[in-house]
């Protein structure tokens, strides 16, 4: 499904991208942010058209006008902070299919849009085929990707009421176990960051702190509100369960570590949170494969994990913009790196290492000891060597953190 949507506010337009691939999965949204852009970008084979009522270049009705020349009767929805009288009869008398005012509220423009999609949809399916599976994970690889999230609306709501007392810091302690939320953050405060400033950033309190809390709390309602983000299929969601728990575990390890020897330890955790987005990516694109209509059988589910998750993973990297040095961190938990005189790569390979239960390697020690973390704490062959003594109730800690299912 084509969409073209005009609006010159980039993080409003994120919001609404959101909602509508919350609702189209598959759906495939050009932003413009002028009018000029979006006529240029205009075919009369797109299905929606989204359009802000006032642009700098021009009246958002120009575009509307536009379209009803060359497209009768295809959808069309106005977004305006101008919401009097004479602007909601202009927008009729252009034949605007729905008019919805700024600003957002997230909510309602949810329930406005989800009848109109759902026709949509149901129009496509009925001209499309099924295709296999195969063909389904190429195609989605070249849309926008997304991820299952259980961001529940009931977590964000008093986040929401409470939005004039809360800091960065504040919601990046109640998000730190949110991996869809917080890549969703750090891809908006980058586009921001580096237009300002040319510099990246990879931790969520810093990206919450350019977008503000009204902002971050905004992105994460837009995620609360995917009602196609929980996986209904049992053995897709055992599979995500598993990957989200190993993230978690790495993320929690590189943190200790990096504390332990000075080190950042907040871009160690955001690194090993995003470490398996590419297989979660993929196991969202297998369950909206399920839903209209096809089958996975057991056998195609390992074959499809090994073959997608890297190339969903680099992927979603490119599309969140995450910055170099993050992608580097996360590279370094999947292959050692080669780079050995840089810790924090050492660190979150080491980390992985811990959560497979493969740190008790020669490789593994001389490892630790280049990153310069305690043999005696770390390496589980020096554990075994005091196991007639009672362990620390850190390192205790440590270990039921590693090895819980």
């Amino acid at each position: 499904m084509d969409i073209l949507l005009l609006d010159n506010d980039p993080l409003v337009a994120e919001l609404i991208e959101q909602v509508l691939t919350n609702l189209a999965p598959h759906a495939h949204v050009q932003h413009c942010s002028t009018l000029a852009t979006a006529k240029a970008a205009w075919q009369p084979s797109m299905q929606l058209v989204i359009c802000e009522y006032q642009l700098a270049d021009g009246p958002g009705l120009d575009l509307v006008k536009l379209v009803r020349n060359q497209a009768p009767e295809l959808p069309v929805v106005m977004i305006s902070a101008h919401s009097d009288r004479e602007a909601v009869i202009a927008a009729a008398r252009c034949g605007v299919s729905e008019f919805i005012a700024k600003p957002l509220n997230l909510p309602m423009l949810q329930q406005r849009l989800e009848p109109l999609l759902a026709r949509l949809i149901q129009q496509q399916s009925q001209t499309e085929l099924t295709v296999c599976l195969s063909t389904w994970l190429s195609q989605t690889l070249t849309g926008k990707l997304t991820l299952p999230t259980e961001l529940a609306l009931e977590a964000v709501l008093p986040l929401l009421e409470s939005s004039a007392e809360l800091s960065a810091q504040d919601l990046a302690r109640a998000w730190k176990n949110e991996i869809p939320l917080t890549a969703r953050l750090l891809n908006l405060a980058n586009g921001t960051s580096l237009k300002r400033s040319g510099q990246p950033i990879s931790r969520v309190d810093e990206a919450i702190s350019i977008l503000g809390v009204d902002m971050a709390l905004a992105t994460a309602m837009a995620l609360a509100l995917d009602i196609r983000g929980s996986l209904q299929d049992a053995r897709l969601l055992k599979q995500a369960q598993l990957y989200h728990s190993t993230a978690e575990q790495v993320a929690s390890l590189a943190r200790a570590m990096a504390m332990s020897v000075g080190l950042s330890s907040a871009s160690c955790y955001t690194a090993g949170l995003l470490s398996r987005v590419g297989e979660l990516a993929v196991l969202r694109a297998l369950q909206d494969f399920i839903a209209q209509g096809a089958t996975l059988n057991d056998e195609q589910l390992p074959l499809a994990m090994s073959e997608w998750s890297p190339k969903y993973g680099n992927q979603l990297k490119v599309q969140w913009g995450l910055p170099l040095p993050t992608r580097e961190l996360i590279g370094a938990i999947h292959q050692a790196p080669t780079h050995t005189t840089q810790r924090p790569l050492l660190i979150m390979h080491l980390a992985a290492l811990r959560v497979a239960s493969h740190l008790d390697t020669p490789e593994a020690l001389r490892m630790l000891r280049q990153a310069g973390l305690d043999v005696e704490k770390w390496w589980p062959k020096a554990a075994e060597g005091a196991s007639h003594t009672q362990p620390s109730q850190e390192a205790f800690s440590l270990s039921s953190a590693a090895n819980r299912n």
